[in-house]
């Protein structure tokens, strides 16, 4: 019965066939990924040791997808249209997988629709246009499902166990919440154990694990590692918000789900298989609250993207009330008008084509390239930011290969101090800014406007951006300014004024080693930074005949708490015996108050000698570094 194929099967394969088409259509059109670039840099070694070694002993992730595209760009290069391509094609398998499975493990009505809501679905579609383990990890679990359960439920154990086996290693070697479901969808199979199938069961598991043995040294250090660095804990509301984002965040999708369930309910087409139903909801959940808890008592690991592998289970989770007795003519027309809204709020409502959550080192790139090539790079100052230098050359070099970056990264040998003295001295005309993925801090920006204050050019892109700064004369607006010599809201010791040693106005401060607290400002948040413009910048120069390590603190207070605390370090910015300018940008947090008291200050903890003149702060209306506005 299970082989014969009917109308569903054939509107099955249509709906496969359009699932390709919006998974094809600009793949390799939109930018590649930071992680895309990371993966891409990690295969340029000449033996498979060093690969292992330095390609897949320090990322995190399980061997077999970085080994594949190690090979995969020997052969056929590191185009995007090469490198995408096949993580393309396995995503149209798991489109075919979960049919398969729905229709072995449940009914064809449930299948069908199901398939409806998955085909469509934005996080499905979004990577399967990412060559990561997601789109790969997706594929191998639904193909080690449809086998397992197959034999679970048949009792046929040599017709399944190689794909069993083969996937279900596959699944476990790509990312570690695959190797996660692939566990827990065996573990939760337990209710279909019989004798019939008992000894497959643990046997192949078994086999399984054997195989897998050789890989334990690399996920051992994997675990040694820990979760990603610039991650968050998830907040309490994070299932819920990944419910929305799953189902489209789209209240037309929700409605057309229950309306469809409710009219199988009236028409007496509701049966519900318990165990699906079960293993279901096991699956997803149980895999999210390990992701949570992890999360929250090691370190942060849980992101929309790891819970890939077993979010097709909540759509089996809704097609397991559907019985195999509801008329296919019925289900077909649900099943299509599924497709139909779900497929709209894709296109539509996430404008999935037009706008990706990634760095878009593509645009950044070439706009560099183009503006600079345009004035000259004689007349340009160049300066960028990633997290690798490869990653914005990846795209220069399609461009022109014979560009290059002045300052290619910010990092300890490229500090904001040395930034700034490189653009102070530049004889240039124009400045470019530009980054993808790791911001340019917003003191190199500050530190630019002072010397090239026309935006000439400026496109943005979600984590990404590109700048063309140009000298000329304007006037910074400013929604609000403070001098530490003339604003009453300053405290200032009088007595430490001096006139013997100054940067300008004839009179200077004097931090000596008696004063560890100096020059304090004090203001509601409100007062300070307005709701379009929420940065601060407070600016000073600073002299000393030996290193100081000065800190400028930024504290703000509710109530009798403290709910913000910031101390920068001056010492990176000294300059022995010269005048130095001191800068900082107070970007002002969401969960601050307009309220909240907003205290100012230099400590001088180590008791040191200092020097501090033209100490200023200025909301400026331009300051506006919403790095994820796209």
């Amino acid at each position: 019965m299970l082989n014969r194929l009917d109308n569903r099967d054939y509107l099955a394969g249509i709906f496969i066939l359009f699932g390709a088409a919006l998974r094809f259509y600009g793949f390799s059109d939109w930018s590649l990924s930071n992680d895309e670039l990371s993966a891409i840099s990690r295969t340029n070694f000449n033996s498979f040791s060093e690969l292992i070694d330095k390609g897949v002993w320090v990322d995190g992730h399980p061997a077999l997808v970085q080994i594949f595209e190690y090979y995969w760009i020997q052969l056929f290069g590191n185009s995007v249209f090469v490198v995408r391509l096949p993580f393309v094609l396995v995503s149209v398998g798991s489109c075919i997988y979960f049919y398969r499975l729905l229709t072995v493990w449940i009914n064809k009505n449930a299948a069908l629709f199901g398939l409806a809501l998955f085909i469509p679905s934005y996080i499905f579609v979004l990577y399967a246009q990412i060559a990561r383990p997601y789109a790969a990890g997706l594929f191998f679990t639904l193909a080690f499902s449809f086998y397992f359960f197959r034999m679970m439920k048949l009792d046929e154990v040599k017709k399944n166990a190689l794909g069993i086996v083969g996937f279900g290693l596959a699944a476990s070697l790509t990312h570690y919440f695959s190797t996660l479901s692939t566990f827990l969808i065996y573990f939760s199979a337990i209710v279909y154990l019989n004798k019939q199938n008992a000894t497959a069961y643990f046997g192949l598991a078994a086999l399984i694990l054997a195989l897998y043995l050789p890989h334990i040294p690399i996920t051992l250090n994997h675990l040694s590692i820990g979760g990603v660095s610039w991650l968050a804990k998830p907040e309490a509301d994070f299932l819920e918000r990944f419910l929305a984002y799953f189902f489209q965040n789209s209240y037309f999708l929700g409605i057309a789900i229950a309306t469809s369930l409710l009219s199988l309910a009236v028409k007496r087409f509701i049966h519900i298989e318990w165990k699906p139903l079960f293993i279901s909801l096991f699956l997803f959940f149980t895999s999210f609250y390990i992701a949570y808890y992890y999360s929250i008592t090691k370190t942060p690991v849980l992101q929309f993207s790891v819970l890939t592998f077993t979010a097709p289970f909540l759509l089996s989770f809704l097609a397991s009330f559907i019985g195999r007795t509801a008329q296919p003519k019925f289900i077909i027309g649900i099943s299509s008008l599924l497709l139909l809204v779900s497929s709209i709020s894709l296109l539509s409502g996430n404008s999935f084509y037009s706008k990706k959550p990634f760095a878009n080192f593509k645009a950044v790139a070439k706009n560099s390239v183009l503006w600079t090539n345009e004035l000259g790079s004689e007349n340009v100052l160049s300066i960028a930011n990633s997290s690798n230098t490869y990653y914005l050359k990846y795209y220069t070099e399609k461009v022109d290969s014979t560009f290059n970056y002045t300052i290619d990264q910010i990092n300890e040998a490229n500090s904001i101090a040395k930034i700034r003295d490189v653009i102070t001295n530049s004889p240039k005309n124009f400045l470019l800014i530009a980054y993808a993925n790791s911001i340019v801090p917003a003191e190199v920006h500050e530190f630019a406007k002072q010397k090239y204050p026309i935006i000439s050019k400026h496109e943005r892109y979600f984590n990404s951006d590109v700048i063309l700064y140009s000298k000329g004369s304007i006037n910074r607006k400013a929604h609000f300014s403070a001098n530490y010599l003339t604003h009453p809201n300053w405290g200032v010791n009088k007595s430490l004024l001096q006139d013997s040693i100054f940067f300008s106005d004839s009179i200077a401060f004097h931090q000596n080693p008696k004063t560890e607290y100096a020059l304090t400002y004090r203001d509601t948040l409100k007062n300070l930074v307005q709701a379009n413009a929420n940065c601060l910048t407070i600016s000073a120069q600073l002299l000393s005949e030996n290193p100081v390590d000065v800190n400028l603190v930024l504290s703000v207070s509710r109530a009798d708490s403290t709910v913000y605390w910031r101390g920068t370090s001056v010492a990176s910015y000294y300059k022995k015996n010269k005048w130095s300018q001191f800068l900082y940008v107070f970007q002002k947090p969401d969960d601050l108050l307009p309220s909240d008291l907003v205290t100012i200050y230099f400590w001088n903890p180590r008791k040191q000698n200092l020097y501090i003149d033209e100490f200023k702060m200025y909301n400026f209306a331009d300051s506006n570094y919403n790095y994820y506005e796209f």
